[in-house]
Order: C-alpha cells, then structure tokens, then sequence
C-alpha cells in the first residue's frame, strides 16, 4: 500500500509542475530509469543513471539562445577534476557548462540527455587535451548534434533512454 501511494504522489507532484516540458521529460525518465531516487515539488533526481553521476530535471523553462534558441532544464553530472587553467576557456564555452571545483563535478544544463553528453564530452576532450576549447568549437558540436551529423553517444554514455539513436 505504501508503495502505491509514493507512486500516487510523485505523478502528483509532477503534475503540479508549473512546465510541462520538463515534467513530460521526468516521466520519459521515469518509464526508463524507474521512479526518481529524490523527488520534491520542484525536481526529480536520479543517482548512477545511464553514465551519469546524477540527473536533475527541474521545473524550469530558462531561455538559452546559444548556440540557437532553446530551454534548459536537464542537468547532467560527471565526476571531473577541471585543473583551474581549463576554467576560463569552459565557462567562455557554454553557459550550460557548470563546474563545481570543491566537489570535482562538472554538469551539464540543456534539454536532453544527448546535449548534456556532448557537452560533457566536450569538457573531457578539452580537459584531456584532445581539443582546443572555444565557443566555436563547443557550438559546432552541438549544432552538429542538432543535425544529426555528430554521433552523441560517446564511449562512456550508454543512452539508455535511446534519445538519439536511429539505428
């Protein structure tokens, strides 16, 4: 019985969510991943989910016109030490880009999982010097995403949610 009402409170809760974006997404989430591990009246947290250290979906719309218009509301997080010479070229880079220095996070902020996973592979290649980071290069991956051209699913991002995979 109790776990029926949990379940019965949680679509509540998302129901109540002032964006229906993000609410129909924290429901795709749900279908794959399971309930959340944390769900409050204004996000949904999921711990060690698809690659991920943690995903938030928040009840939030934030415009973001980079590198074209569009909403964020999905954070996604990895653990990575960014040393602080990295720091200036990837918050030059994307808005969307979050570091948490003390903790050795990075995260993500867009409207997917597959944005987030290129964003954080961008941070990684940046990081490990595969690539000179600029916003040129971080928007070209996008953009490319967006198009379909760049193939999202880095080694280390199962995509368990298929978001993006036609094959």
């Amino acid at each position: 019985m109790l776990i029926k009402q949990i379940i019965f409170e949680s679509k509540n809760m998302l129901d109540s969510w002032k964006n229906q974006e993000p609410a129909t997404f924290a429901r795709g989430l749900t279908k794959h991943f399971g309930a959340p591990d944390e769900q409050t009246a204004t996000q949904a947290t999921w711990y060690n989910k698809d690659g991920f250290k943690r995903i938030v979906v928040q009840d939030e719309y934030i415009m973001h016109c980079c590198p074209g218009p569009h909403y964020d509301f999905v954070y996604s997080t990895i653990d990575l030490h960014v040393p602080k010479q990295f720091v200036r070229v990837l918050a030059d880079s994307s808005e969307s880009i979050l570091l948490d220095l003390l903790k050795n996070e990075v995260t993500a902020r867009c409207a997917g999982l597959s944005p987030n996973a290129v964003t954080l592979n961008y941070v990684l290649d940046v990081v490990s010097g595969r690539v000179t980071g600029s916003k040129d290069e971080y928007e070209r991956r996008i953009k490319q995403l967006w198009k379909n051209k760049l193939n999202p699913d880095p080694e280390w991002w199962p995509d368990a949610t298929r978001e993006v995979r036609t094959k």
